[in-house]
């Protein structure tokens, strides 16, 4: 198997160039970890697609260990005895929910099944998404609102959450485009409206962090995106928000 060696004393494994039988790949990846062991190396990574998922107990033999999964992928790690920290294991999942009012001094509800009381819309952000494409979209789908994305005005975490993670959720300010509701994932969403914020607010059905978070919020400046000099290349960070304040 083909191997990189990265800036952290480290060894990366290329899963293409893995062989699909086991006996094969406890040999290559013997020889890679008997490799590390002269060398002095710290941690051995390798990623297996599901279709290699075969392979995976024959790298648990030799002291793999899992470090992350993917939906189609895991990710195994070999530990040197130098080795005491291991980087980037995944702790939270993410979360922006949409602050949306308008003329007439309404806030933007949904209604999910199943659930009493009415929320902000919003949702998780998926994976290489970034907060502001993923509360507007989660926005259009669950309201029909078009919105443009002004600000991050709040965070809020929770733990536990799912799965021993935790979870952490991003309130942001949004300015409504079109006024008409039209829902498009109604299996997940029975009901969109502007209700009053005062109403909101004072209404003991709702639950009391929306409640508190649109007392709170609205009118706040918060975090906008912001465009740096120089930011680009291998460090090029996709959103970033300052206060303006």
């Amino acid at each position: 198997m083909e191997f990189t060696l990265d800036k952290f004393n480290g060894i990366i494994i290329d899963p293409a160039t893995a062989p699909h039988d086991a006996d094969s790949f406890n040999a290559e990846l013997s020889e890679i970890t008997e490799f590390s062991k002269q060398n002095n190396k710290g941690i051995i990574w390798i990623s297996l697609p599901i279709s290699l998922s075969h392979l995976i107990p024959v790298a648990t033999e030799l002291g793999f260990v899992f470090h992350n999964c993917l939906e189609d992928e895991i990710t195994l790690i070999h530990k040197s005895e130098i080795v005491e920290f291991v980087p980037f294991i995944p702790t939270h999942t993410l979360g922006a929910g949409a602050l949306i009012t308008n003329e007439h001094n309404q806030v933007l509800m949904i209604n999910e099944h199943g659930m009493t009381g009415y929320k902000l819309p919003g949702g998780h952000i998926e994976l290489g998404e970034g907060i502001e494409e993923s509360v507007v979209r989660e926005t259009l789908e669950e309201t029909g609102i078009e919105a443009t994305f002004i600000s991050v005005v709040g965070m809020a975490t929770r733990h536990p959450y799912q799965f021993g993670k935790s979870n952490l959720y991003f309130i942001c300010h949004l300015i409504a485009q079109t006024q008409e509701i039209a829902i498009q994932d109604t299996d997940e969403i029975a009901e969109a409206k502007w209700v009053d914020v005062e109403e909101y607010i004072n209404n003991p059905d709702s639950y009391p962090f929306n409640r508190q978070l649109v007392g709170s919020l609205i009118g706040k400046q918060g975090l906008e995106l912001t465009q740096l000099e120089g930011n680009s290349g291998p460090t090029h960070k996709p959103e970033i928000f300052f206060s303006q304040n």
